[in-house]
Order: C-alpha cells, then sequence, then structure tokens
C-alpha cells in the first residue's frame, strides 16, 4: 500500500513542509516512520494512483528487517537527499524512477547529504546555544536585577495558584510553598543566583502540582473549543499556564522535566502540537 502524507518538521525556530508517498502496509506504521524524526502529521491518506507519478525521486530506509521506499516530490536528488538526511530519515539509497543510477553515484550523493546534514546540524545547535546565552544574559546580569523582576512574577504566580486551591491544597505542599516563598524574600536581598534559580525551581514544581489538581478537578469534557475537538477549554488554560512557567525556567537557566521539555524545545508551538496530536489519535482511533 501507499499513503500520502503532508507534515512539517520544526527545527527551533524554523518549520519545513515534507510532502512524501511512504510505500508501507498500514497508516500507523507511516506514522510510526514520520514520528521517529519528529515530523508532525498534518494529514496521512491512502494514494491509489502508481506512486510515479507522486515524483520521481524515491529514497530507501530500513526498518525492522524491511526496505521501506519514500517517494518525493523533489526533482534534484542530491537537493532530496540532502533535505531528508537533514531532518532526520537515515537514508540507505535514493535513486530515479526515470533514470537508474549507478552504485557508485548513489554512494556518492548520500555521502554528500550526511555531511551536509551534519553541518546544518551544527549550525542548529550553535544557534541556539547562542540564543540560550542571549537569553540568560538578560535575567542573568551581574547586579542580578533582571532575575529579581522575575521573582515579582514567581510571587504573583504563588498567590494565583494558592488563590485557585481555595483549600484544597494538601497541607504538605502548602508548608513547602510558604516556606519556598519566604526562602526566596530572603535570598531577592542577595546576589547569590544559584540559590533565587534553584528555590524558584522548587516553588514551580509545587505550583505543578497544585495547578494538575485544580485543572483535574474543574475539566468539563462536553466543553470542547470546537465541535469534534477533544481539546477543552480547561486544557488550553493548563498548557498555557505551563508554557509560561517553562518560558521562566528556561530563561533562568533552570532545570526543565521530562514531560515539560516540549516547551523548552518549540516554545508556544508546542501547544499546537499537543492538541493536534490528540485530535489526531482521537480521529485514527474512530477509524
Amino acid at each position: 500500500m501507499t499513503f500520502s502524507v503532508n507534515g512539517i518538521k520544526q527545527e527551533k525556530n524554523d518549520k519545513y513542509p515534507v510532502e512524501v508517498l511512504v510505500c508501507i502496509d498500514a497508516p500507523l506504521l507511516a506514522r510510526k516512520i514520520l514520528e521517529k524524526t519528529n515530523i508532525l502529521i498534518l494529514s496521512l491518506k491512502e494514494f491509489p494512483p502508481d506512486k510515479k507519478t507522486f515524483g520521481d525521486i524515491y529514497f530507501t530506509i530500513s526498518l525492522n528487517f524491511q526496505e521501506i521506499d519514500i517517494v518525493t516530490k523533489y526533482t534534484d536528488i542530491q537537493e532530496a537527499c540532502n533535505f531528508f538526511s537533514f531532518v532526520g530519515f537515515d537514508i540507505t539509497s535514493i535513486n530515479r524512477y526515470s533514470k537508474s543510477l549507478a552504485p557508485k553515484e548513489i554512494a556518492d550523493i548520500i555521502a554528500k547529504a550526511k555531511i551536509d546534514a551534519a553541518n546544518k546540524e551544527a549550525q542548529v545547535q550553535a544557534q541556539a546555544k547562542q540564543e540560550e546565552a542571549q537569553e540568560k544574559k538578560v535575567y542573568e546580569d551581574a547586579n542580578l536585577q533582571s532575575a529579581k523582576k522575575i521573582i515579582v512574577r514567581v510571587f504573583e504566580k504563588v498567590d494565583e495558584a494558592v488563590a485557585r486551591g481555595d483549600g484544597q491544597i494538601p497541607i504538605q505542599d502548602m508548608k513547602k510553598i510558604k516556606s519556598l516563598t519566604e526562602d526566596l524574600k530572603k535570598f531577592r536581598m542577595g546576589t547569590n543566583f544559584e540559590k533565587i534559580r534553584d528555590t524558584i525551581q522548587d516553588i514551580f514544581k509545587v505550583i505543578e502540582r497544585i495547578n494538575d489538581d485544580y485543572y483535574a478537578s474543574i475539566q468539563d469534557p462536553n466543553a470542547t473549543i470546537l465541535p469534534e475537538s477533544l481539546v477543552t477549554k480547561v486544557d488550553v488554560d493548563r498548557e498555557l499556564e505551563r508554557s509560561e512557567n517553562v518560558k521562566i525556567l528556561k530563561s533562568l537557566g533552570a532545570h526543565i522535566s521530562l514531560k515539560n521539555k516540549d516547551y523548552a524545545t518549540f516554545g508556544s508551538s508546542a501547544i499546537f502540537r499537543k492538541f493536534f496530536q490528540k485530535d489526531f489519535l482521537y480521529k485514527i482511533a474512530d477509524v
């Protein structure tokens, strides 16, 4: 079977459209292949016509001892190999339907693509480090003035979380957040940036637990943002809150938990990513 796929690959602030045919037995297997390279799938459907009508250039990958062909719309074979190597495909072979290439030509194309992908990845990492350094500089100057401005917002978020809890917060969490808040007030008077950062990090751990309990208590599965969506208004509020907290932690150079890594990597676009996947899996389940 053959499936046409439209998707997006995001690398930091850049988005790359991905349009391919995947020649495989089932749509879920096609999804698995693309998700391994973190491609966000926008549409996936069966493609009945001859795959050669989609494009002339195809490449081959290996998965579970199976050779899988992926057809592209590219007209330049080196450009195609460069792009799909860069977005994460481990290409074992690449060719044309109209005019087959010799093994030596194929090997040279793949070798060049791997070098190009490595160079681009190095550039992406260098740019990411530079951006992170710039963000940290905003909050971590010699006099800690920027970090101390963040503390004001942290106190506001503590007040918001406690007000939401409205007496439903576990005693241990209430004691913990009060103790940490008092510590932060003391550290604000000094110059130890690490203590300020670590204390804010601990405060947000408690806030996240409080918020999770609160949003779970007011969740209404019928109050969705769209008629055919599983995403509720509470989901939106919860994820916006989480996104802001991660942004503050990231700017301080604090540790980001594994479940919040998407927000550290993709920023606010991770909200769209989560909601899209939630609804897409719901529709797949229906099918």
